[in-house]
């Protein structure tokens, strides 16, 4: 069978997750770990590979290879960018963690070298994976719920200052791109505008209230106005007691859909439907759900198959530039009309 070799870049928390993912498909092959840290990456080396892949502390030491096919970017948000661009130039296929870039500008740079150097990038956004996310959305599509009509979405997760404190890019804005939306409520956004559509006009506030060591947002909200005429309103924070499951709803003319965490409960007439998860995490924290490794399949499976991963460059790029409007707003004062 044939194998993508591929490079991780970066090996912290995340990290974890996508080596268990390579090294669970036959398609793949860990040829190369990257990190800052040489311990830390010859520690993936030695754990996914028994140490036979390549270990390097400078990422362009790694893109020099012949032997890698493809890199998967787990890196701080700031450095999305730059690596995803430095990759596809040579010539090497990316599959990049959440948020693409922190600025428009740099995501359609990203596009941009991808289209130019023929070669495929994706965006990690698992959630769509999980077993509640595919179940509403068959009912979405089916056409089960009716027009949608509006939806609701909490997001309140616990990151103390000693959080902050202990990495030098989280908590920034020139390095993360902010706070709490960009981090942690950037899936449930996500999965508004799958399940919805895509947004038309975004307001929004932020505030930083429970925090004595970020100026970032640890508490936002936001009114997302999409193109089908549905109405849906955000609360997200990162200084609750506990990271508590997200809830999303959405509503439509003929029944509701609710999420909560990686299980759902669709209401149509009287009927009920509960859906529970198939497929545990292994590694991890639970709240990233247990999709990662059907993302990074379908991506490897697109890209042996000559085809478009089901989230690329352009759909990935979506939630964030949602998360940027809603800055935008706050600091304006405005409703900001969307469009990517």
């Amino acid at each position: 069978m044939e194998k993508v070799r591929v490079a991780l870049i970066g090996c912290g928390r995340v990290a974890s997750v996508h080596a268990d993912a390579l090294r669970a498909l036959d398609t793949t092959e860990l040829v190369a770990c990257v990190d800052i840290r040489r311990e830390r990456a010859e520690n993936f080396s030695e754990m996914y590979t028994d140490g036979k892949a390549q270990v390097f502390t400078d990422y362009k030491e790694a893109l020099a290879l012949d032997n890698v096919d493809a890199v998967q970017i787990c890196l701080p948000h700031h450095l999305h960018a730059p690596v995803t661009i430095d990759a596809l130039n040579a010539g090497k296929h990316v599959l990049t963690e959440k948020p693409m870039a922190i600025t428009v500008e740099d995501m359609d740079a990203m596009i941009e070298a991808a289209e130019k150097n023929n070669k495929t990038l994706g965006v990690i956004f698992q959630n769509r994976y999980n077993d509640s996310t595919v179940a509403v959305k068959e009912a979405i599509d089916s056409g089960k719920l009716g027009k949608i009509i509006g939806a609701r979405a909490f997001v309140t997760w616990k990151r103390t200052d000693e959080y902050y404190s202990q990495s030098d890019w989280k908590g920034t804005w020139d390095k993360e791109g902010g706070g709490t939306l960009i981090d942690q409520a950037i899936h449930t956004i996500d999965l508004m505008h799958y399940l919805i559509g895509m947004p038309t006009e975004i307001s929004a506030s932020y505030f930083t209230r429970d925090h004595e060591l970020i100026d970032v947002d640890d508490v936002a909200e936001a009114l997302i106005r999409f193109d089908n005429g549905a109405k849906a309103c955000l609360y997200a924070n990162c200084y609750y007691v506990y990271d508590a499951p997200i809830y999303l709803e959405i509503v439509g003319e003929k029944g509701r859909a609710e999420i909560r965490a990686d299980k759902a409960d669709i209401y149509i007439g009287n009927t009920h439907t509960h859906v529970e998860p198939t497929i545990e995490p292994t590694t991890g924290k639970t709240y990233w759900g247990a999709s990662h490794s059907r993302q990074i399949a379908n991506y490897y499976e697109s890209l042996l198959a000559g085809k478009t991963p089901d989230i690329d460059g352009r759909k990935g790029k979506v939630a964030a530039a949602m998360v940027l409007a809603m800055y935008e707003s706050a600091r304006s004062g405005e409703t900001i009309k969307f469009s990517v």
